[in-house]
């Protein structure tokens, strides 16, 4: 029997005719896991997991006023490594003051001050002097200069930097292209991709990325056998950097590093340039005259890095000064190893500040017009490129000139002293002791006596070889092994000098302190309370006017008041001892200050009602009572 044709239509249906499934299933389908990885990221968030990757934040109650740069920011780009540079604590207002002058120092290790503590820095000597030039302004400059660090850092902080409102943005940056975090030839390094790199930057701010990433590493950890010896553990964390060690002049490596450069440093002067804030680029320098190349060999192309430098040291011995500068800017551009910046680097900067039309300060130049022959070597450096406390000052002058030239500083009212005597100053008040010196002639010992200043394995023969000869080295030993706290360290050799009845160099030692943590009150009181038990009222004053200013409280009221009043200046005492008196923390004592202070102001009548509030809270004290009966009315 047959089947109707319309039987037979319907059971041949195609399949997909037959009713849709909705959109919606869809969506819910697309929403699940983005809704997983939300309440993820959201439960990490509650249980703080990782690391919290805000640039500036408050970051301790103590300063619940002031933002700092984020001590976690540099394991964003440090993961992985045995150490991790820090970053340098330098305040700034959470909330703008009026008056306020606002820079910020873009950079690495040279910008950090390295191997110096951040006194010494070029940014910290520059804040000092714009200090000293305008009194009446809030100058606040924020040193973003972390070790080991390139542009990929930089312009991963620059959206953070803007929205602080800075009145000036200076960059001194470009030597760690190469081996710096996230470099072409680092250790640290996702590839050459500049796209990718900056999009790994956003994503790792996500606890999620985090999670996934510590995952992928505790796996890989547990099929990769890792060693740890001894010299492992102590290598420079510019030994650590080193990933691909060897990149040839003209290479591919060669120049993906100098794109690299190029790209986020035209990505920076752009978002600068729309937020229309000025800034300054500085070209870099190196040492050329006294470090020979790290790594030598002949290409087809290029001889031996190392056959020019000796080349070079021969043309200067003849007196051939531009055919020996010339060998020795080539021996170091084919230098393999690249912890120095390439010449090509130096040129992105010019071209950049010219595309963008921002001002550049040639670093380099002002170098060699200060060295001998005209080129950089030891006199203003320590190693293969940090500068020395002369060289940071330098750069702090260059940078400030280029300042004054384009009209670039504070709008306040400038003080009547000379620059001169403004350099004289400083120079003769710099917080910086033998301390310090000894901390960074440590730092220079064990940077140049291991890799790659010497062959991997060599004993540091430098460091096995130092003599302890004084108590400061034993001191700096100690701070250097992690064994006391820097401004530790600064407090026992203060409390030295003091048992050996040495006032200033107790000074000394305490103003370090103080520079390097001016928001920090211990240091003040502690000082000025030493000076006035010792005498030394007037000495105590500036310590006591600079706690004021930062935090006026009971204490600084008091000692300001009294310290005036003990040199006879009872204008000046007056206002002091009012604002101490409204404190809980007053007494009698305090109250009799004031009526003496009133009484040489010829205030006769608050004179007595001070001495009255005086004797009410101690009514036997015979100097007091001997006062009232002196000045009350007859």
């Amino acid at each position: 029997m047959k089947k109707k044709k319309s039987e037979i239509n319907q059971q041949t249906k195609p399949i997909n005719q037959s009713k849709k499934t909705p959109k919606w299933f869809y969506l819910i389908l697309i929403s699940i896991p983005v809704l997983f990885f939300v309440l993820l990221e959201f439960g990490l968030r509650i249980f703080n997991y990782g690391h919290d990757f805000t640039v500036f934040k408050v970051i301790t109650d103590y300063h619940a006023d002031k933002l700092f740069l984020n001590p976690e920011i540099p394991y964003k780009y440090f993961y992985g490594t045995r150490s991790v540079p820090s970053a340098l604590p330098d305040g700034f207002d959470k909330d703008k003051k009026e008056n306020a002058f606002r820079v910020f120092v873009f950079g690495g290790s040279s910008t950090a001050g390295w191997p110096y503590v951040p006194n010494a820095s070029f940014p910290r000597q520059l804040k000092r002097k714009l200090e000293l030039l305008y009194p009446e302004n809030t100058i606040e400059v924020i040193n973003l200069g972390i070790s080991a660090i390139n542009s990929y850092t930089l312009l991963d902080f620059l959206p953070a930097v803007l929205e602080q409102k800075p009145d000036l943005i200076l960059i001194y940056a470009g030597h760690n292209e190469y081996y710096g975090a996230l470099g072409v030839g680092s250790t640290i390094s996702i590839g050459s991709s500049r796209f990718l790199v900056n999009l790994y930057l956003w994503l790792y701010n996500f606890k999620t990325t985090q999670l996934l990433r510590d995952f992928i590493s505790s796996i890989y950890g547990l099929f990769s056998a890792t060693i740890k010896t001894e010299e492992a553990s102590n290598e420079t964390l510019m030994s650590q950097m080193i990933g691909n060690s060897l990149i040839e002049y003209d290479s591919d490596e060669y120049y993906d590093g100098i794109k690299q450069f190029e790209g986020n440093l035209n990505d920076m002067l752009a978002k600068i340039n729309d937020k229309n804030v000025p800034v300054i680029l500085g070209k870099l320098t190196s040492n050329l005259r006294e470090q020979k190349p790290f790594v030598s060999f002949k290409t087809e192309k290029f001889p031996p890095a190392e056959e020019l430098f000796e080349r070079a040291k021969e043309e200067l011995e003849k007196g051939n000064l531009s055919e020996a500068k010339k060998l020795f800017l080539l021996a170091k551009e084919y230098d393999a190893l690249r912890f120095r910046a390439p010449q090509k680097i130096n040129d992105v900067i010019s071209d950049l500040g010219k595309k963008y039309n921002v001002p550049v300060v040639d670093i380099d130049s002002v170098f060699q017009s200060k060295s001998p022959y005209g080129i950089v070597g030891y006199n203003l450096t320590v190693d293969h490129l940090h500068p020395n406390i002369d060289g940071y000052r330098l750069i702090a002058e260059t940078f400030y000139r280029q300042m004054k030239q384009k009209n670039f500083l504070p709008k306040g009212n400038r003080t009547d002293i000379t620059e001169e005597k403004a350099d004289s100053i400083l120079k003769a008040n710099f917080p910086f002791t033998a301390l310090d010196s000894t901390l960074a002639n440590f730092s220079i010992i064990v940077l140049t006596g291991q890799y790659p200043f010497v062959p991997k394995g060599t004993p540091n023969y430098k460091m096995l070889n130092y003599k302890m000869s004084s108590v400061v080295d034993t001191i700096a030993a100690q701070v250097f092994n992690k064994q006391l706290l820097w401004e530790t360290a600064h407090s026992k050799l203060a409390d030295y000098y003091l048992s050996q009845n040495d006032i200033y160099g107790f000074m000394r030692e305490m103003n370090a302190i103080i520079a390097e943590r001016p928001y920090f009150d211990v240091p003040y009181k502690s000082t000025a309370v030493y000076l006035i038990d010792k005498g030394y009222v007037q000495e105590a004053i500036p310590y006591l006017e600079k706690l004021h200013s930062i935090k006026p409280d009971f204490f600084s009221s008091k000692w300001l008041g009294q310290c005036y009043l003990k040199l006879n200046d009872h204008k000046k005492s007056i206002p002091y001892l009012q604002q101490a008196v409204k404190y809980s923390d007053s007494d009698a004592q305090l109250w009799y200050n004031l009526a003496g202070a009133y009484y040489l102001d010829g205030k006769v009548e608050l004179a007595l009602s001070a001495i009255e509030r005086s004797l009410h809270i101690n009514p036997k004290n015979p100097l007091a009572i001997q006062f009232y009966n002196q000045i009350k009315p007859r």
